[in-house]
């Protein structure tokens, strides 16, 4: 920290250009040292490297609130999306405010500081019955008979995420301690280092666990992931993804389909059935009910779609 202490005060020409690396540096071994999760901390390190790149860029000297305008201006110019340009901010707002806690500044650029980006409010997209049912069957035809590790694994993946909604972060975050297959549980390691349990109700399912389970056993790997690659390492979002879009283009569907977009139809589908909302809340890991709330539209959406398609009044239109 010593290292650029002295001159961080006046957060100009000689800290930027000799010191920003070792702040953003001491800043993200911050966020690990209080246990922000690893995909959180890759975020901010790639929003960090891009606000590095711009500062480079336009040569800027010193970051106040015009320079922070600028840069949100040349965000928007590029056209990226409102929740990159938010999230972003945000990230380089948690800098300021470290800095700020750590007494390393004297001025915090973000202090009565407001940019106004609008997120426009977009439906979730999810799936409809036949969509899933064609991913699924696929997935089971394609494991069938075979011992390729990496279909078993998309396989039950895509299982697991329609089954409890995880997130397909926190799917591949799932140890092997994580799974209580005798009292068909899953504790899930979510945003914000919250906690929660999801539950493998259908019978099935947990049968495909026990399978998976044994079928991992003898492969003998010490990787404490539960989900693995044909590699034996650890699966990750990327890997879920790939294979996901590959599997869904063998199922002759021609939408893009994510691995979000089956947490999607999961709590789209349990509204659907009359489930509380506040239970798809507490299953999906929102810290807010408003959050969960969007899946009322879709529902509210599909509703309106088939009142659409059965017009009771064509009965009596003469």
């Amino acid at each position: 920290m010593c290292s650029y202490k002295l001159c961080v005060n006046y957060f100009g020409m000689e800290m930027l250009y000799m010191n920003y690396s070792n702040v953003f540096s001491d800043f993200l071994n911050n966020c690990q040292r209080r246990g922000l999760s690893k995909h959180t901390c890759r975020a901010y390190s790639c929003d960090l490297t891009k606000f590095e790149d711009w500062m480079k860029q336009k040569e800027i000297a010193i970051v106040d609130k015009p320079a922070l305008l600028d840069w949100i201006s040349n965000m928007q110019t590029l056209q990226l999306k409102p929740t990159t340009i938010k999230r972003r901010i945000a990230c380089l707002k948690a800098m300021f405010k470290w800095l700020e806690d750590e007494e390393l500044i004297d001025n915090n650029p973000f202090q009565k500081f407001h940019a106004s980006v609008r997120i426009p409010k977009t439906l979730p997209k999810s799936l409809s019955r036949s969509e899933l049912k064609a991913i699924f069957n696929q997935a089971l035809t394609e494991v069938q008979g075979g011992n390729n590790v990496s279909k078993l694994t998309i396989w039950l993946a895509l299982e697991t995420l329609f089954a409890t909604g995880v997130r397909v972060a926190e799917l591949c975050d799932i140890r092997l301690c994580d799974v209580d297959l005798e009292n068909g549980t899953i504790l899930i390691h979510g945003k914000g280092n919250r906690e929660r349990i999801v539950y493998i109700i259908d019978k099935n399912l947990r049968v495909k666990f026990e399978k998976y389970y044994k079928k991992r056993h003898e492969i003998l790997i010490d990787a404490e992931n539960f989900f693995i690659t044909k590699r034996y390492t650890p699966a990750s979002p990327d890997f879920i993804r790939r294979n996901l879009h590959q599997l869904v283009k063998r199922a002759n569907i021609k939408k893009r389909v994510t691995p979000h977009m089956i947490r999607h139809s999961a709590a789209t589908h349990l509204l659907e059935a009359g489930v509380d909302i506040r239970y798809v809340q507490k299953l999906l890991g929102h810290s807010s009910i408003s959050t969960t709330e969007i899946y009322t539209h879709v529902s509210n959406a599909s509703l309106q779609a088939v009142l659409t398609k059965a017009n009771p009044r064509r009965y009596i239109n003469a």
